[in-house]
């Protein structure tokens, strides 16, 4: 069976605000500065690495628990980038920096590799655009 997700936007009467809902959940998103709005609440390509980065977290857990490791913390720092002047406009680039207390070299780069070999979002984005990894464990 397919694993499927929906979610609406609705305008908010203040411009560039909306309201992001999925399954009566809801998120205030903005526009960024460059289309209009404030960009005081997340914008469109912070909810873009955010996706990445949280996959990412998820996956991680779920082997590092298959693998017996008790991991002290994770962080995964994800950036993207774009040619303003390009059109149309696309994501040349994502950097993923991982920092994974706990756990050995060896361990860390297994539990990016499974990553990468089971997030969805992060074979559509690296298949679209350069992906430079770097992975560093802290005993």
């Amino acid at each position: 069976m397919a694993a499927t997700a929906s979610a609406q936007t609705r305008t908010t009467g203040i411009p560039g605000r909306f309201i992001l809902s999925a399954e009566g959940r809801h998120l205030v998103v903005d526009a960024s500065a460059a289309t209009g709005g404030v960009a005081e609440a997340f914008v469109a390509q912070e909810l873009l690495v955010g996706a990445l980065a949280t996959c990412a977290q998820a996956v991680i857990s779920l082997k590092a628990d298959e693998m017996g490791l008790t991991l002290r913390g994770v962080t995964v720092d994800v950036e993207s980038s774009r040619d303003p002047d390009v059109r149309p406009p696309v994501y040349d680039g994502f950097t993923m920096d991982f920092e994974i207390s706990g756990a050995s070299q060896d361990d860390a780069e297994t539990l990016v590799t499974f990553f990468q070999e089971n997030c969805p979002i992060y074979h559509t984005l690296a298949s679209a655009a350069p992906m430079k990894v770097t992975i560093r464990a802290v005993a």
